[in-house]
């Protein structure tokens, strides 16, 4: 294995370790009625991956603000349908309808991390919608097995959770596919 190769790895190893110590933060956080733990920490996960390559920053900025923004509307729009519902002790704010930081957190955590996976994921549209299924339906279920969530309508609302990821997912990756351009020669 040359050094390019080495290094492109081992990036996307130390990558996915400090995305998972995002998630687990946010969970944590959550669960101990710290909800802005979760944010604290993946804005710490942001930062490290700014700093990595100054001349993606600008364009990562903005693809994580687009990706938070449409995932704060798809998830308070699930809330507000009565799709799913958060507890109240997991929230910075009582607010009933507003999405809750931790799980605002766990898209930034994601959205920070798209630029390393479009290697994997570009114009692979079927799998970007597996994705977001099959993440939606982890996701759900471990955070109502720990008591973060009630899911309102049980399968059906994890069913429906897993459809609008399904198709939230690949738009996401469709924008960072214009946003950061396939540079390898083809």
């Amino acid at each position: 294995m040359n050094r390019a190769n080495l290094a492109f790895w081992l990036n996307q190893i130390i990558g996915t370790l400090t995305f998972m110590i995002g998630v687990v933060a946010c969970y944590f956080g959550a669960l101990q009625q710290m909800p802005w733990l979760g944010m604290a920490v993946v804005m710490l996960v942001v930062l490290i991956d700014l700093l990595q390559n100054k001349k993606l920053i600008r364009n990562k900025i903005k693809l994580v603000v687009i990706v938070t923004l449409a995932a704060a509307v798809v998830e308070t729009l699930l809330i507000v349908t009565s799709v799913y519902f958060v507890n109240p002790s997991s929230r910075l704010f009582d607010f009933q309808f507003v999405l809750p930081i931790w799980i605002l957190a766990l898209w930034v955590n994601f959205s920070i991390r798209i630029v390393s996976y479009l290697v994997f994921t570009r114009g692979k549209h079927l799998v970007n919608a597996l994705l977001g299924i099959v993440f939606a339906v982890l996701i759900f279920r471990s955070a109502e097995r720990f008591g973060l969530v009630e899911l309102t309508y049980g399968v059906y609302s994890l069913a429906i959770i897993a459809a609008a990821w399904g198709v939230f997912v690949p738009f996401i990756y469709i924008f960072a596919n214009r946003l950061f351009p396939d540079t390898r020669k083809k």
